[in-house]
């Protein structure tokens, strides 16, 4: 059995079995890539020689590894690891091979003569895009897999049980495991280990969370669960479909199963829950409701109800904010668009669980280091001595900071006009931030990696092209990647004040 660099994962396994293929599935942000890299790197540490395809530049993987004291230069230097990246047209170029296997082919020639003990493929997404309805892509990478005979690591950005997708089977049927990252309602981790083929010591959650220096290291979960529920109250579900987006199939499905009650509005909501406590309460949220519905799982708590309470999204929740929801006293999620059988899978496994609560939790959700939101809820961009002066508290303070600096700048129109677009494109409550200068806004995007920064880019260029105006000059940096660069702009800006 081989080390995964994750010492209490070891303990839960027993180890990994050499040669086999293990997933990594969660949400941006939660710390697939950081065990990715810990398992690279524990390769190295025992005479191995590892691999790493990745959507990040290498130079970010590199300030990243050295951040969280993983040293990834002599191997480098040695040719014992091999760092790769996909090319910005890769899957389009993937799609038009005629024969899936060239990639692969090319894949072995940049690796060199000598085949690698350690693989890691960070993320398949770009396989699973680059694939047609019968998972020809995903058939071919596990092909390559089994003849390359290395232990491996694949990454999939997302919630596997939220999603069916048959060309993931070949991938999901030949795993080793599947383990889960998501995060902790006390702003820590967790590994759920969902599926093992081989009998281990233990499958219960492992918290950790990412230190400096340090990597992933493991935190007590200090919780304790609620007390069953009855059969009859099993059976019934409430929806809160508050936003009236509820998906017509699934209210169908889930009628068949459960007695479903559908509520539209807060008070009759709540009419319901005194009336008969419901076994699972399921909220609709859209991008534009996300608070409304942290606010009603508060006061879902605050009244005592014991329920599972599952978070609907036609959106991809990013981990802070899925952090705020779980403190808020959320205990899972559904993405809008999953097959309904799915759905029935997690519902069932919520109720088995029953509502999972901290032994002292509290009302208040966690502050942000940094807020901006005013009394009235209006958001007035920073000036910038004062953007300047977040940014470096984040870095001061911050257990592990994580962050993206986007700078926008217009090539026509109001600057002022384009800070509003911003904001309304920014997750505020989630503790991103803004700031104008003279010709440009800046952007601080919390616990958001530089490979994840294109949909909140694209939103606001969307936005930008419907008022009318041209295109925008648009600047990355992430922190630690370019610390050097943000340290600069920070101290630059302390000097001149």
């Amino acid at each position: 059995m081989l080390q995964s660099g994750i010492a209490t994962l070891d303990e839960r396994l027993g180890g990994l079995v050499e040669g086999r293929t293990y997933v990594l599935s969660g949400s941006p942000g939660t710390g697939k890539s950081v065990a990715a890299m810990e398992f690279a790197a524990a390769g190295l540490e025992a005479g191995q020689r590892s691999v790493i395809l990745t959507h990040d530049d290498p130079t970010d993987i590199l300030a990243q590894a050295e951040f969280l004291g993983v040293d990834f230069s002599k191997a480098l230097n040695d040719e014992r690891l091999i760092l790769l990246r996909y090319q910005l047209d890769f899957a389009r170029r993937f799609m038009r091979a005629s024969t899936p296997d060239l990639a692969f082919e090319e894949l072995t020639r940049l690796m060199g003569p000598s085949r690698p003990d350690r693989i890691v493929i960070d993320s398949v997404a770009p396989f699973l895009e680059a694939s047609s309805a019968s998972g020809g892509g995903i058939q071919a990478l596990m092909r390559f897999l089994d003849e390359l005979k290395a232990t491996a690591f694949v990454t999939y950005p997302g919630d596997l049980t939220a999603v069916y997708d048959r060309r993931l089977e070949p991938l999901l049927q030949r795993a080793a495991a599947i383990l889960h990252f998501n995060v902790d309602r006390d702003r820590n981790s967790s590994i759920e280990i969902r599926k093992v083929r081989h009998e281990v010591k233990s499958t219960a959650p492992i918290a950790f969370r990412i230190q400096a220096g340090s990597g992933i290291v493991p935190v007590a979960s200090g919780r304790r669960r609620a007390h069953d529920m009855n059969e009859d109250t099993k059976r019934r579900i409430l929806v809160m479909n508050l936003s009236r987006t509820f998906p017509d199939e699934l209210l169908a499905v889930l009628g068949k199963r459960f007695d479903v009650a559908v509520r539209t509005d807060v008070t009759r909501a709540f009419a319901e829950l005194s009336g008969a406590n419901p076994g699972l309460i399921l909220i609709d949220v859209r991008r534009d409701t996300l608070e409304d519905a942290l606010a009603l799982v508060r006061q879902l708590r605050q009244i005592q109800s014991r329920a599972p309470v599952v978070l609907v999204t036609s959106f991809q929740l990013r981990s802070t904010d899925r952090a705020r929801a779980l403190r808020a006293g959320a205990d899972d999620f559904v993405a809008a668009d999953t097959h309904p059988e799915v759905v029935l899978h997690q519902i069932e496994t919520s109720l088995r669980r029953g509502h999972t609560a901290l032994e002292e939790e509290h009302e208040e959700h966690e502050v942000p280091i940094v807020a901006q939101r005013g009394d009235d809820g209006h958001v007035e961009p920073f000036d910038e001595p004062s953007f300047i002066n977040a940014v470096r508290t984040h870095i001061e303070k911050d257990r592990v900071p994580f962050f993206t600096l986007v700078t926008l700048r217009p090539k026509a129109g109001s600057p002022r006009r384009l800070a509003d677009i911003a904001v309304k494109s920014m997750r505020v409550d989630g503790g991103d931030l803004s700031g104008m200068a003279e010709e440009e806004v800046m952007v601080y995007l919390h616990s958001i990696r530089r490979k994840d920064v294109t949909p909140f880019v694209e939103r606001v260029r969307e936005e930008w092209r419907k008022a009318g105006h041209g295109e925008l000059d648009v600047d990355v940096a992430s922190y630690p990647s370019d610390e050097n660069r943000i340290r600069s702009l920070v101290d630059t800006a302390t000097a001149e004040a």
